[in-house]
């Protein structure tokens, strides 16, 4: 799929530079938690790693951070990679907290920030990151879309080297959806950035044609609860050698899986999607499925398919539920032709 490589190749331009074969990194951050789109991030900022022959030598969840031992085991010419996603800002403030004090922990380590959308909404909080940026001095940060970058630049571009680059989860590549069992599924958010009463989670099944299934991922099966569990237990102990760090990051690879896997079932549900879910616009992408998509809150989405995703003609964007609905019948008529 000719957008997929294309994006690839663009986040790869913008990371290369930085990240040099054999190269030892870390990569700070794990998603503990059942989102399944921030495991799509993670797999494919792994898989980006790996094409690009670094050697990845530590990965952690928050609680097991340990500046220290990261250290050790990347050495002097080491880089910090922290997990990218939509968290570089105070509406999520555990991950943006876990940044901070790995760059105030971590000076003299070269530490990237993998592709982030940059929210903030509390003028501290700026003042707060442009500090720890400043003090750090080897801080470098990607953006996702062009907003994100304009504030990056306007907040934090005396401190440190900015670049825009696509979302990592571009990097798991192209994947094959399963039978569909009815005609939509409707993935919709349930979280704070859920656009309000415009959420589509609102929106009533009966207006869509034909049968639609409606959910949304942040429930762990057993199995990735398991995994996950598995590894928070774990994470500090095992990194402690050599082999367990090794194991840390199967581990951790495999937990991203199974929430990988069970986003392509849900998806699959539907012979169309309609989605307020930036990671599921980026699945049905990946899976070549039709699909609607309406903004969250602050317009993460909107800019995002701006920037990389508007050329797909998978996706279509939708500007309420009058025009989803429309634009709905007019994916579904396309796909019986």
């Amino acid at each position: 799929m000719e957008l997929i490589s294309h994006l690839q190749k663009l986040a790869s331009a913008a990371l290369d530079r930085y990240i040099q074969p054999g190269q030892k990194v870390a990569v700070i951050d794990f998603p503990h938690h059942a989102n399944a789109g921030d495991s799509y991030i993670w797999l494919g900022e792994i898989a980006y790693l790996q094409q690009r022959g670094a050697s990845i030598e530590y990965v952690c969840w928050h609680e097991a951070f340990d500046p220290e031992l990261i250290r050790r085991v990347i050495g002097p010419d080491g880089v910090v990679l922290f997990h990218g996603g939509g968290n570089f800002g105070d509406r999520w403030p555990e991950p943006h907290k876990l940044r901070l004090q790995a760059l105030r922990e971590l000076k003299g380590c070269r530490m990237i920030q993998f592709p982030q959308t940059v929210r903030f909404d509390n003028p501290d909080n700026i003042a707060e990151t442009q500090q720890a940026i400043a003090a750090h001095g080897q801080f470098v940060l990607l953006t996702r879309d062009k907003v994100s970058d304009r504030q990056a630049r306007e907040y934090f571009g005396d401190s440190c080297e900015i670049q825009i680059s696509p979302d990592m989860a571009f990097f798991i590549g192209a994947l094959s959806p399963q039978r569909p069992v009815a005609d939509g599924f409707v993935l919709a958010r349930t979280d704070i950035e859920a656009a309000g009463a415009g959420a589509v989670r609102h929106l009533a099944l009966e207006r869509l044609p034909g049968s639609w299934l409606r959910g949304d991922w942040l429930a762990s099966d057993w199995f990735e609860q398991k995994l996950s569990n598995q590894l928070c237990k774990f994470n500090t102990r095992w990194n402690r050698h050599a082999v367990g760090r090794k194991l840390m990051v199967g581990l951790a690879n495999m937990t991203a899986q199974a929430r990988l896997n069970r986003g392509v079932r849900m998806l699959s549900q539907g012979k169309v999607v309609l989605t307020d879910r930036l990671h599921a616009h980026i699945l049905c992408l990946l899976l070549n499925k039709p699909h609607v998509v309406l903004d969250n809150d602050y317009g993460k989405i909107s800019t995002f398919h701006q920037a990389w995703t508007h050329p797909s003609e998978m996706a279509v964007f939708a500007s309420d539920f009058d025009d989803a609905v429309a634009k709905v019948g007019q994916l579904e008529t396309s796909a019986v032709a």
